[in-house]
């Protein structure tokens, strides 16, 4: 199956490897050390009979932290891969680390067209700037309804911090989270009293 994967890079100087865990049984995790948990995810899901397009996400820091950050996520997946050989093809989509609309629209914009009709996509949320996020859901919408995509995941790797130490990873789907975020579009109604029961009933199905 050819899988697309979408992975947000961070901007920090130093991107922990430990170990995540996963009490989802459709969330499988490897043992393995990794800095981004859609690596440990895909160690114990790929298939040799898969093909890879990765989108690595980035925000150019004004350091320039993000170019060691994604030349280690690419060796971190291409030593999973040892396992599978499967061909991966990379693309770095990246952006000025700047708050405007431009730069946002030209973000979604590098996404979707990147991306294919019938994508089944895995996107890894953990890091990066707040704004990659929102965009991503923008254009994964987009994605699932003019592409024919289906967004199979949606990777938050968890952490709490002992001093700057991450401790007890743990590795989260956000697909109710992406869901959330279109659930007011379902509701047609023109008197808040009654959109707010229609709220309350579409979120206690």
């Amino acid at each position: 199956m050819r899988k697309f994967i979408i992975c947000n890079v961070p901007m920090k100087a130093k991107v922990d490897q430990v170990v995540y865990e996963s009490d989802d049984l459709s969330l499988p995790v490897s043992d393995r050390a990794v800095r981004y948990p859609v690596n440990a995810f895909l160690e114990k899901t790929l298939s040799p009979e898969d093909e890879l397009k990765v989108l690595v996400l980035v925000k150019k820091d004004e350091y320039s932290q993000y170019e060691k950050n994604t030349q280690d996520f690419i060796d971190e997946l291409n030593e999973v891969n040892k396992s599978f050989g499967v061909n991966i093809d990379y693309k770095v989509i990246d952006t000025d680390f700047e708050q405007s609309q431009a730069v946002h629209e030209q973000l979604m914009l590098n996404i979707v067209e990147e991306l294919e009709v019938g994508s089944h996509i895995i996107a890894d949320i953990t890091y990066g700037s707040k704004d990659v996020p929102i965009v991503l859901f923008a254009a994964l919408n987009f994605a699932e309804k003019f592409l024919n995509c289906e967004i199979d995941n949606l990777l938050y790797g968890k952490a709490s911090f002992d001093g700057s130490k991450p401790v007890n990873t743990k590795i989260c789907d956000m697909m109710p989270l992406y869901c959330l975020n279109g659930v007011t579009d379902t509701i047609r109604c023109d008197e808040p009293e009654k959109a707010m029961q229609m709220l309350r009933t579409l979120l206690s199905l």
